[in-house]
This record gives structure tokens, C-alpha cells and sequence, in this order.
């Protein structure tokens, strides 16, 4: 009897956390609610911080804080007999170190701490789309163009520290020494570079995109229910299933931007072993 009251009491928590930021919607306002619009009244130099971008911001740098304290309070006390935290973060290492090796060959255990990292980052600030009151950083352009940036520096520094001047080569990959076919270098040269940038260009679209378009229609959803609940004063979530189904794609664009960025890396690392 106990155990059924605590479920129910589970379920209609559940429900009224969910109806909040419809409750919360004034009007036609489509800005979604957070605790951190606080952040655009602020003024630096006299100028207002009235930019969904400093908003964005600010939320990656909470995830970043949530992500470092749990990292602290799952390892500060490893044992051989890992408690379920430790055991959880082994799980996720391990189940990413599988990925990295089985893209890049023996060569990946180099790279698990970056891709690892930019799984688990991205994933975190993904989910936080789904927490009512907060918002998914990677629902802006400006940190998902980070992260895609970040990438493709990442590539090109070992592409050189791999293969050092060598690598310049890969830019006319495929053409023969031979005349005629040395007068196609440049075209090939210039292929080559635009694939290079567009790269990054399409991992940040693919994630932003994504990831707006989950939380504008949860947004109309939530303001549909706002209207709902103002003529028949019962808030019904609706926007339930979509979250749910947003908890997979949260997951898996994490994997594929992951994914993404070691085979980019695969393609300029040393491949001997």
C-alpha cells in the first residue's frame, strides 16, 4: 500500500514538473523559460547581454560544472569492488574506448579521453533540453560551431604531427605526376579544401538542427497546453512523448557526432599497426 502511494505521488510529480513551463508561458511570449534568463538583463561595458548566445553559453558552463563535480565524486574513492557510480562511469569509458578501437584500431586509446569527452558533453547538454527550466546549449549555433571548430582543429594538428609536410599531399590526392593529368592538381586542391570545411560546417548543422527543432516543437506543444489549461484549467502534458522520443535523439546525435569526428580523425592518424 505504501509502495503504490509513493508511485502515485511519483506520477502526479512527474506530471506537474512537466505542466510547469506551460503553466509558466504568459501570453503569446515563444521564448522558452529558464532559471538563467537572468543572465540576459546583465550589462558588460553599458551593452545589454540580450542574446539567446550568452544564454547558450551560460548553460554549457553549468554543464561543464555538473560534469566535472560528478567526475570528482564518481572517482574519488575507486576500488576493485566499484560502487554503483564508479561502476556506471566504468560502463560508459568502457562502451566508448570499445567504440574509438573498433573506428581507429590500436591507435584509438590515444584518442578515448577527446572523443569520450565530446560524447559525454554533448549528451549532458542534450539532455538538459528535456529538464523543464532548462536548455539545451546545443540547440544554439554558436556551441555546436564550437564544437564542430574544435574538431577540425583537432584533425589538422595531427594530420601534421602525423605525417608532418606530408600531409599537404592528401590535398591532391589521386592525381598522377604525369602531364596532363598534373594540370588537374588545382582543381583537386580546391575540392579538397572545401571538403575539409565543410566538415565542420556539417556536424554543427546537423547537431543544432536537430536539437532545435526537438525543442521548438516541444515549445509549441507546452504552449498549446498553456492554452488548454487557461479554458479548462487542467494542464495536460502532451509534450510527454515528444521528450521521450527526444531522450533517444539526444543520445544518438551525441553518438553520431562522436562517430563523425573519429573517423575524421582515423582518416590522418598513423595507420602501421
Amino acid at each position: 500500500m505504501r509502495e503504490r502511494r509513493l508511485r502515485l505521488i511519483a506520477t502526479a510529480a512527474l506530471i506537474a514538473l512537466a505542466a510547469a513551463p506551460a503553466l509558466a508561458q504568459e501570453g503569446d511570449n515563444p521564448e522558452p523559460r529558464t532559471w538563467l534568463n537572468w543572465i540576459m538583463s546583465l550589462h558588460i561595458a553599458g551593452k545589454p547581454l540580450n542574446s539567446q548566445a550568452y544564454l547558450a553559453f551560460a548553460w554549457s558552463l553549468v554543464a561543464t560544472i555538473a560534469l566535472t563535480t560528478i567526475s570528482v565524486i564518481g572517482t574519488r574513492r575507486l576500488s576493485l569492488r566499484p560502487r554503483r557510480m564508479q561502476t556506471a562511469l566504468e560502463m560508459i569509458v568502457g562502451g566508448l574506448r570499445s567504440l574509438v578501437i573498433s573506428i581507429m584500431g590500436p591507435r584509438g586509446d590515444d584518442f578515448v579521453p577527446f572523443i569520450g569527452t565530446l560524447f559525454i558533453y554533448i549528451a549532458f547538454m542534450n539532455l538538459m533540453g528535456l529538464v523543464p527550466g532548462f536548455m539545451a546549449p546545443t540547440s544554439n549555433l554558436n556551441i555546436t560551431a564550437a564544437l564542430a571548430l574544435s574538431v577540425f582543429v583537432v584533425v589538422q594538428f595531427y594530420g601534421f604531427k602525423e605525417q608532418g609536410i606530408r600531409y599537404l599531399r592528401h590535398f591532391v590526392e589521386g592525381v598522377p605526376p604525369q602531364f596532363p593529368y598534373v594540370l588537374l592538381a588545382p582543381l583537386v586542391l580546391v575540392v579538397h579544401v572545401v571538403g575539409e570545411l565543410v566538415r565542420p560546417l556539417t556536424l554543427a548543422l546537423r547537431l543544432f538542427g536537430n536539437l532545435m527543432a526537438e525543442e521548438m516543437v516541444v515549445l509549441i506543444l507546452i504552449g498549446l497546453v498553456a492554452g488548454l489549461a487557461r479554458h479548462y484549467f487542467i494542464p495536460i502534458p502532451i509534450q510527454l512523448p515528444n521528450m521521450a522520443l527526444g531522450l533517444l535523439v539526444s543520445l544518438v546525435q551525441a553518438g553520431i557526432f562522436a562517430m563523425l569526428a573519429t573517423v575524421y580523425l582515423a582518416g590522418v592518424v598513423d595507420h602501421a599497426d
